[in-house]
């Protein structure tokens, strides 16, 4: 039986390292992408610092959608890309999926901020939650121990 991360009366979450995804819908594609030092690559929006993703646009790959989504919102370009799993969303009684790789950096190029990203940063994990606040979260401590185990760090 999952036991689900409950983010509000109508919205809970758990993670499935490894779902494979085939019809369900999924409305997001995030990276937990690392530096050379393990570090990890993180964007801020408005006041709220994240792991760097978004929606997929019409036509586009999962693998598009994340390169894409990565290049925008943090200017970098990835290599090595590792299919890590999904986030299962149940909210007011509908399930979809939020799907998470990781990647190591291949480029990073001068910031701009022509998208919806103020700053970019790379952090070391044992710092991250200076920067995430819920990295400590139930879904969220799993999903960066998958990426940690891809990358044995």
């Amino acid at each position: 039986m999952k036991k689900y991360e409950e983010l509000s009366p109508d919205c809970k979450i758990w993670w499935d390292e490894g779902f494979i995804i085939t019809n369900e819908k999924y409305t997001q594609v995030s990276g937990y992408i690392f530096n050379e030092k393990n570090e990890l690559l993180v964007v801020k929006s408005g006041k709220t610092w994240t792991v760097p993703g978004g929606h997929p646009e019409a036509g586009e790959t999962q693998i598009q959608t994340l390169e894409r989504e990565i290049m925008e919102e943090a200017c970098v370009t990835i290599n090595n890309i590792k299919y890590l799993g999904a986030v299962e969303v149940v909210e007011n009684g509908e399930t979809y999926y939020q799907l998470r790789y990781t990647a190591k950096v291949d480029t990073v190029l001068p910031f701009k901020k022509e998208w919806e990203t103020s700053d970019r940063a790379f952090v070391s994990l044992e710092n991250l939650n200076d920067y995430i606040t819920w990295s400590n979260g139930i879904t969220f401590s799993k999903q960066i121990e998958s990426a940690k185990k891809v990358w044995s760090i």
